[in-house]
């Protein structure tokens, strides 16, 4: 019964042309993403507190789109997303 559904999810995956392509990252993007990363955490008031969204981060070209969570002066939590251009 598995054999069957794999082969027909092949099947319908290469007839609608909807297979997902993971993405792999270069080493140039991990340096770009490391210097977004502390970037973000120069930015925010309780770097203590700041958590990344680490499946949000996209890279484009120089841009770095960063997704995190921090605590303000009032303790309550905040969810951002920035473009951080870097080099």
């Amino acid at each position: 019964m598995k054999k069957i559904a794999l082969v027909l999810g092949l099947a319908l995956g290469f007839a609608t042309g909807s297979f997902i392509v993971p993405t792999v990252a270069k080493a140039d993007d991990i340096d770009k993403i490391i210097k977004a990363k502390e970037i973000v955490k120069n930015m925010v008031n309780y770097p203590d507190t700041l958590v990344f969204h680490n499946l949000y981060t996209k890279v484009n070209g120089n841009t770095v789109t960063l997704k995190f969570t921090a605590e303000n002066a009032f303790g309550v939590k905040e969810t951002h997303v920035v473009d951080i251009k870097v080099k």
